[in-house]
C-alpha cells in the first residue's frame, strides 16, 4: 500500500496515498482523521513526524528504523 504524509495534531502522519477530501481515514499510527485542504499540505512538510507512523511505514517498506542504534 502507498501512503503520504499529511499534518494532523502538529505532526506529520502517514495516511492512505489517495485520500477523498473529508472522508475519514486513518493514519498509520491508528489515529481517525479527515483530510481537508490537500494543496496546502506542502507548507506542512516541516512538521515534526509522527514516530510511530514513521516507524510503521518504514517497516512497511523494509527501511531500518531511524535513529538507527549503532
Amino acid at each position: 500500500m502507498k501512503f503520504r504524509w499529511a499534518p494532523h495534531e502538529g505532526r506529520r502522519h502517514a495516511i492512505p496515498d489517495e485520500p477523498a477530501r473529508g472522508q475519514l481515514v486513518e493514519t498509520l499510527c491508528g489515529d481517525p482523521f479527515i483530510p481537508h485542504q490537500v494543496s496546502l499540505w506542502r507548507d506542512k512538510n516541516v512538521w515534526p513526524t509522527c514516530r510511530d507512523c514513521d516507524g510503521i511505514w518504514r517497516e512497511s517498506e523494509g527501511i531500518l528504523p531511524w535513529p538507527r542504534k549503532s
